[in-house]
């Protein structure tokens, strides 16, 4: 036996998949801690977060005593431009006697150097973003009292008050500030298109540029209260120091853009930055977003004449803007190997939505997506041709729809309430569009989980989103931050990241009918870029992996009886090498294998259904437990707590979802 190893860079962090190489349970296993090397530096061991008790301490001399209980774990601690390598080690022993089973550890991964740039001519950048999370805590210990406001935090740019937001932005923030910096140092432009601005630091940075700084923008978030312009005190600001050009689209409308063109000095296109970020404190800061920054003259000219189009039609949706926009004739691009094809919004016909649409229903392997107000799901008679893409992906779980595909690894979060989801299946046939919400009225946030097309999403509720600790230091957290109801603003796509043909699919683009026919936008679409698609991966699995860890901390603080800590017993893996899990880990492996096969590949045993410890999907309604099997080692849950557990719509006891450090 031995352990094979998968890492992913996405230059914030890097995700590690491991297996034992006959999927077989290694005997005496307590867990696994990572052993990570870093070129020039110390070496340290990863650990998990909880003890086999609430009252284990982390032992700092010896840290690999907190062992993960799963095959997948996130490393947070590394710094772009790092060489790193890992070795998976289980730990083994009884928890008063742990030991390291170097013997059984995997073999040091290959040099890794840690960064945002997936090839030659195409990098991608991530924010934090997701203030719920633990090692916001942990900086806000940092900063003493009187307990801070996160609106003077995120706006906060210089040391120390400035920690938070430079950890939030992650490298979203310099990255954007880099490539400003390095026009103003070669003479160079930029043509930029933006939905909002207040970011006092892109500010001056596109006010350093003066003139060479050509900006469409757009209202923003438009109402009467704000007198139609979102941006009007900055675009008073801006007015006489930049090219400044003003698109005030009317009712029904958004100058959605969030793109730069970036020009030599001679003016002439060189690369272009597009992605989900708005150039806002919360923007960089408190929502989840991503931004791509592709090196090819002939896509920044693409974009460049997108840019004079939009300066041409001013105010107004001239039928000629969405004509042009839905024309694919020269929207396609070859960059390292991979094809872009790049859509821009207002269209005439949806014809970015049939582009992507044909892409999902390709999909052999699997699917990952985040969404931002993706759009009301169409009525169940309505042809799937004019279902939103969220509908097409989760239904491709249904039988019965034309790209059905039961053994799809699908996993995402969508920031939105939406009505028309599906219906709670009934025993083992699957759910069925339905024509009213299928969203329990109870859950009042807007964060889903899902995980696949088959039952309901996981609604996270208040207290999951804003773990106590935060809570406490941000009293009127509810009315700064949840009040806007926007934490995951990107708009991704990832299909088949490990397969023949990986695709990665974001921009500013909704992906929905609105954002297509409607705004001002932008969709890209690259096929065959697999170190894009694994970083876009990795990003969107650890977002959804950190709401569902925030999700079972609250479970646990309101009954401490739903969590036991880590299993004193080697049986714990029999949950992960088994079923739905180890097809799940066989997918991260990049050989995926589903249940189906896997368990037809299984040797010839019998295994108990285990339900791990520490566990859970997130807040789902509860399953009634099989009479016929019991997990090992866990004590009954009375019934009136269980009845309280599914009113609650508490944690339903799968595996352990990761914690974000």
């Amino acid at each position: 036996m031995s352990i094979i190893v998968k890492v992913y860079d996405n230059g914030d962090h890097t995700c590690l998949a491991w297996l034992p190489s006959d999927h077989q349970p290694i005997a005496g296993c307590r867990g696994f801690t990572i052993r990570r090397v870093v070129q020039g530096g110390a070496e340290a061991y990863l650990h998990g977060f909880t003890g086999f008790s609430d009252d284990d301490k982390l032992d700092p001399n010896a840290p690999w005593k907190h062992p993960v209980q799963r095959f997948m774990w996130w490393d947070y601690g590394v710094k772009p431009g790092q060489v790193v390598q890992y070795s998976v080690v289980p730990v083994t022993g009884d928890r008063s006697n742990l030991q390291l089973a170097t013997e059984l550890a995997s073999p040091l991964t290959a040099p890794m150097t840690i960064t945002g740039q997936a090839s030659p001519n195409i990098s991608a950048y991530f924010n934090k973003g997701i203030v719920a999370a633990q090692w916001v805590s942990r900086v806000l210990d940092s900063l003493g009292t009187p307990p801070p406001k996160i609106a003077d935090l995120i706006a906060a740019t210089q040391a120390p008050k400035n920690a938070l937001r430079n950890e939030l932005s992650g490298l979203l923030r310099p990255q954007l500030l880099e490539m400003l910096a390095d026009v103003k140092k070669s003479g160079g432009q930029i043509y930029a298109a933006l939905y909002e601005l207040n970011d006092p630091e892109l500010k001056a940075a596109l006010k350093a540029l003066g003139k060479k700084c050509h900006l469409i923008l757009a209202n923003g978030a438009f109402s009467k209260k704000n007198g139609n312009d979102e941006n009007k005190a900055v675009r008073a600001e801006m007015r006489s120091v930049v090219d400044l050009t003003n698109r005030l689209v009317p009712t029904g409308h958004f100058a959605h853009n969030k793109f730069v063109v970036v020009c030599d000095a001679a003016g002439r296109p060189q690369r272009v930055l597009s992605g989900s970020t708005n150039w806002t404190m919360t923007g960089l800061c408190t929502q989840a977003n991503n931004g791509i920054i592709v090196n090819d003259a002939k896509l920044a000219q693409y974009f460049l004449d997108e840019w004079n189009l939009l300066k041409k039609a001013r105010n107004a949706y001239p039928p000629t803007l969405a004509r042009s926009n839905g024309q694919a004739k020269a929207n396609v691009f070859k960059v390292d190997g991979a094809t872009i094809t790049q859509w821009f919004a207002p269209t005439d016909k949806e014809e970015d939505l049939a582009c992507a649409r044909k892409l999902i229903n390709a999909a052999k392997q699997g699917i990952l997506f985040l969404f931002f107000n993706p759009g009301v799901f169409a009525d169940a008679d309505k042809p799937e041709s004019k279902w939103t893409l969220l509908q097409n992906i989760l239904f491709r779980h249904h039988p019965g729809t034309a790209n059905y595909d039961g053994d799809l690894y699908i996993r995402g979060v969508v920031n939105q309430e939406i009505a028309g989801l599906t219906t709670e299946s009934a025993g083992h046939e699957p759910a069925v569009p339905s024509a009213r919400a299928a969203l329990d009225p109870s859950a009042a946030t807007p964060v889903t989980l899902f995980d696949g097309g088959k039952q309901p999403p996981q609604h996270l509720g208040y207290e999951s989103m804003v773990p106590k600790n935060i809570k406490d230091t941000f009293h009127d957290w509810a009315t700064e931050i949840l009040g806007a109801g926007v934490h995951i603003h990107s708009k991704v796509i990832v299909l088949d990241p490990f397969g023949d043909n990986p695709v990665v699919m974001t921009g500013s683009h909704n992906l929905g009918a609105k954002a297509s026919l409607k705004n001002d936008d932008n969709l890209m679409i690259i096929e065959g870029n697999r170190e894009l698609a694994a970083a876009y991966a990795a990003n969107i699995i650890a977002i959804y992996q950190a709401y569902r860890w925030n999700a079972y901390v609250e479970a646990h603080r309101q009954d401490p009886k739903v969590w036991h800590g880590l299993v004193n017993r080697d049986d714990w893996q029999n949950g992960y090498l088994s079923g739905a899990e180890l097809a799940e880990m066989t997918f991260w492996m990049g050989a995926y294998r589903p249940a189906p096969a896997v368990a037809a590949a299984a040797h010839v045993r019998q295994v108990p259904d285990h339900t791990p410890s520490a566990a859970g999907h997130g807040p789902s309604r509860a399953k009634k437990p099989r009479a016929a099997k019991k997990p090992h080692g866990r004590r009954k849950a009375h019934p009136t707590k269980l009845a309280a557990a599914r009113k609650k719509r508490v944690v339903k006891r799968s595996k352990l979802p990761a914690k974000r450090p």
